[in-house]
Formats: C-alpha cells, sequence, structure tokens
C-alpha cells in the first residue's frame, strides 16, 4: 500500500469526523478510534465502527474505569490513575485517537504499543518523515499536530475541525466562487 493522496485522506478524516460530531451531539464518546475501526461504505463515506466501547458521557462517573481502546491510538490523559477523580474532556480524548490514526495512515508505519514514537506523539515533540512533508499540505499537517496536542483545552472539537479545515468539496467550492 502506498500513501494516500491528501484529497482521499480529508474525505476519511471529514467523513469521521461528521459520524463523531453526532455521536458528542448526543453525549456518546467512542473510545477506541483506530484504523481497523473505520469502515468504507458500498456509497464510498467512510463510517465509524465497533461501538463496543462508546460510553454516555453521563455513564462514565458511575463507572469504576474507563473502557479503554488500543493502547496505540488513546490519548495520553486517558492512561492516568486519576482519570476518574479529574474526568477529562473525553470528545477531545475521540480527536486525539483520530489524530493518531491520520498520523499512521499519513506515515504508513504500523505505531507500536510503547516506545519513544508512543511517548512522541503524545508530547507533542514528533516531526513528520520528511517525505510526509513533501506529499501532504502544511495546513493538514498542522492540524494533525494540534489534534494530538499533549493537552485537551489545545485540541479543537469534532464541530471546529468540520468548519474549518474538513469542509467538503461543496463547501469550498462555494466559498471560492
Amino acid at each position: 500500500m502506498g500513501y494516500i493522496p491528501e484529497e482521499y485522506l480529508r474525505k476519511i478524516i471529514r467523513d469521521i469526523l461528521l459520524g463523531l460530531s453526532e455521536l458528542h451531539r448526543q453525549d456518546i464518546v467512542h473510545l477506541d478510534i483506530k484504523p481497523g475501526n473505520i469502515l468504507k461504505g458500498k456509497n464510498g463515506n467512510y463510517k465509524l465502527g465497533d461501538l463496543g466501547m462508546a460510553r454516555f458521557l453521563t455513564k462514565i462517573t458511575e463507572e469504576v474505569n474507563i473502557p479503554e481502546g488500543d493502547c496505540r491510538y488513546l490519548a495520553s490523559e486517558l492512561l492516568s490513575r486519576d482519570v476518574l477523580s479529574h474526568l477529562p474532556d473525553l470528545k477531545k480524548s475521540d480527536i486525539f485517537s483520530l489524530g493518531i490514526t491520520a498520523y499512521e495512515l499519513i506515515t504508513l508505519l504500523d505505531l507500536e504499543k510503547n516506545g519513544p514514537e508512543w511517548r512522541s506523539l503524545r508530547n507533542g515533540s514528533f516531526d513528520y518523515p520528511s517525505e510526509v512533508k513533501e506529499l501532504y499540505s502544511n495546513e493538514l499537517l498542522e492540524v494533525i499536530r494540534v489534534m494530538l496536542s499533549e493537552h485537551t483545552d489545545d485540541r479543537p472539537n469534532a464541530d471546529q475541525l468540520l468548519s474549518s479545515v474538513f469542509k467538503s468539496t461543496e463547501q469550498r467550492t462555494i466559498e471560492h466562487l
């Protein structure tokens, strides 16, 4: 498999953001976003699958533990021992997981479950490989970096991303007229 063209990658991310936006509006968090849970429909749209770890935010505080998805895609705030006493913005944790998914898709790397790369992605000290910088726009690379911000307050929500960087082709065409 080779590099994914930017427009195609933008469509994948946009479609998943549309699903996340709807889930988040209903106060549901997915908690297990990763490439294996992104499904392509017959109509060419992408959908977020495997809602087995999804939770209503109102129910999270009643649980002893927040369910954890694949550790390669988890935001660091979900790995804290004090996660229930200091409940993070779990909607922003979903954004982080989507950012890690996008990072894996553009770099073609198989992410490790721990180690230096894993830590650098969680503390914002990573850099993109040179071939990735040549293939993708600075705008896309920067928004993925922001999605991977170490602090939840620095990450945009799904609606913010949809209204700025991940507008539909139709929306971008209308704006250029």
